[in-house]
């Protein structure tokens, strides 16, 4: 069912962008990343090759001795919840994105998993390894986030959902799990899941900072593959801050 879902809006975007001359608020160049989002084995095969890679991680660590008590911590949006059918209604009915669409959205809890992360979560917990969620959702949007949870077979304990605090930066919070836990891996679409390294810094500066950081992609970190917004939307031109920097808040 979700495959011809997919596919019907898929068809409708495609359509939409041949017939329509401009989409709302400048939006175009997200059409492209949607298909690919959603269509191509492509995109797949990335998710699960960044799980499998987090299995193998996993194992190794489970292997060496630990004065805490083992955790991996996730971003939510993009990097375990796929929420791309969300974007594309927007962008084919001509909607603006804004906080208030996306918490209409979250409010459904009908986001669907991301390839591979349901798999690498139920191992990780066989293995007595404590799954946090670190997400710039909103603190009230707890029980929706967990409802959908349940809806798509994912376990997650209230407790260790670490939401929007006032502070844009996840530092504070990954330094609050870090205090508890040994984390052994990070899961994120956006390089500030990882570290403040990247917080508020241009697209010279963060590549920059990706190189710098090499050996630890693959390693520590494991990133999923996100076109469809992120802080690099802000290299865009006409990139408007005030109105669209919201637009990386999953």
């Amino acid at each position: 069912m979700k495959s011809l879902q997919t596919l019907i809006i898929s068809a409708i975007l495609l359509v939409s962008f041949s017939c329509a001359k401009s989409t709302v608020d400048g939006r175009e160049y997200q059409i492209g990343a949607y298909l690919w989002f959603q269509t191509s084995g492509e995109y797949r095969a990335l998710c699960h090759q960044a799980y499998n890679l987090a299995r193998l991680k996993l194992d190794r660590d489970l292997e060496e001795k630990h004065n805490g008590k083992r955790a991996v911590v996730f971003d939510i949006d993009e990097t375990v919840l796929d929420n791309s059918f969300s974007g594309a209604y927007e962008i084919k009915n001509n909607i603006p994105w804004d906080q208030e669409s996306f918490d209409r959205w979250v409010a459904l809890k009908k986001a669907e998993l991301v390839p591979g992360a349901k798999e690498f979560i139920d191992y990780a917990i066989s293995k007595r390894v404590e799954v946090i969620f670190i997400s710039n959702r909103k603190e009230s949007q707890k029980e929706d986030t967990l409802e959908n949870f349940k809806r798509v077979g994912l376990t997650a304990k209230k407790e260790n959902l670490y939401f929007f605090n006032g502070d844009w930066s996840k530092e504070s919070r990954r330094f609050e799990v870090l205090k508890k836990y040994h984390v052994a891996l990070y899961f994120g679409d956006n390089l500030g899941d990882f570290a403040k390294d990247w917080d508020s810094k241009t697209s010279e500066s963060r590549r920059a900072l990706v190189d710098a950081r090499k050996e630890d992609f693959g390693d520590k970190f494991i990133v999923l593959p996100n076109p469809l917004y992120g802080d690099w939307e802000k290299s865009l031109p006409k990139f408007n801050m005030k109105s669209d920097l919201l637009k990386t808040i999953p």
